[in-house]
């Protein structure tokens, strides 16, 4: 062995501890190649595994969708079909009169018992209504008309016409408050009525079966989505003007009503005052009130107050003029006689 060699071998034995040689490398490498490769199987496997729950989760889910689809579908018909029983029902009650004037509805009409001609209106169990109707089952009262124009406020004064009738008279049908809220329908009102109820039966859809559908209906129809809106802005920028006090209270009054504007005192006292004349204002600031009759009779009274010194102004303006009086006739030809009988 030579030097160099021994040299070498020297080296390994002094490094063992630390130095591994290729074919320990070559092994080592190989077998964590095996442990990659059985680890990489496994990560794939339990990947798909979850892979293959998350498509069954996602089919669950998508079957409980589609189910509490069906379910509020069910629950919607259900409503629909109740509503539409208590309607039956309502009118049931009604026709379940009291057989008496049940003879006597029909005697007074010529028709045999059992049988109920055209036009007839069941009166009720107790005879509700009897005093409210004519012989032909008419209401005596009169139902307000609706024909249907651009203007929104001809609707929404019709509905609530209508809804003081209804409580008035709590014990009719879904169904009669309909036919008698319909029957006075005219012009475009009555066409888009009648087209309505055509199209909902060539449709077969359900048709309108309550006042308040009937309501919704109309509504949406005769009342603009921007309806509230425009109300809104109105009352925001409302003012006096050339209004006196109690046509801007009564105007600024019913743009709340109409929008429906819930409110503390204090914002709607505010909101009277700013909108006040600047002088109206002035003298009302002046004034000490705890409610809107209090502020609104203060503003009268203020108003009053500058009309009369407007009025007291003007008369001292008018006598404080003065207008020189234009010679007579007579005076001047007596001037210019004299004038002459000097020279």
């Amino acid at each position: 062995m030579s030097a160099s060699d021994n040299k070498i071998v020297n080296q390994e034995n002094k490094n063992s501890a630390d130095i591994i040689t290729w074919r320990e490398y070559e092994a080592l490498r190989n077998e964590m190649r095996r442990e990659f490769r059985t680890n990489d199987d496994e990560l794939k496997s339990t990947v798909d595994e979850i892979k293959q729950t998350l498509d069954a989760t996602n089919v669950t889910v998508t079957g409980l969708s589609d189910q509490m689809t069906d379910i509020q579908r069910n629950i919607a018909d259900m409503r629909l079909a109740i509503e539409n029983l208590t309607v039956l029902q309502q009118q049931q009650q009604e026709d379940d009169e009291d057989p008496e004037l049940e003879d006597d509805a029909h005697n007074a009409r010529g028709a045999p018992r059992g049988h109920r001609p055209r036009g007839w209106v069941p009166l009720g169990r107790n005879g509700r209504g009897q005093d409210e109707e004519d012989g032909l089952g008419k209401p005596k009262f009169s139902i307000p008309k609706f024909e249907g124009g651009a203007d929104v406020e001809e609707y929404l004064t019709w509905e609530l016409k209508i809804e003081k009738l209804w409580s008035l008279h709590p014990h009719y049908s879904e169904d009669r408050k309909i036919k008698l809220a319909s029957s006075e329908f005219d012009g475009y009102a009555l066409r888009w009525w009648d087209s309505l109820v055509r199209n909902l039966d060539e449709d077969g859809a359900q048709p309108i079966r309550t006042w308040r559908a009937m309501k919704e209906a109309m509504t949406s129809r005769f009342v603009p989505t921007n309806y509230m809106r425009n109300i809104f802005d109105k009352l925001t920028l409302l003012r006096q003007g050339v209004k006196t006090v109690d046509e801007y209270y009564m105007e600024m009054e019913m743009l709340m009503q109409r929008g429906r504007v819930r409110e503390s005192l204090e914002m709607t006292m505010q909101r009277f005052l700013n909108g006040l004349k600047y002088d109206v204002k002035g003298i009302v600031r002046h004034y000490t009130y705890t409610n809107m009759n209090q502020l609104l009779h203060h503003a009268r009274e203020a108003e009053s107050q500058l009309a009369e010194e407007a009025k007291v102004k003007g008369r001292a303006t008018g006598a404080g003029r003065f207008t020189p009086r234009a010679p007579s006739s007579a005076g001047a030809f007596d001037a210019l006689r004299s004038l002459l009988y000097s020279a």
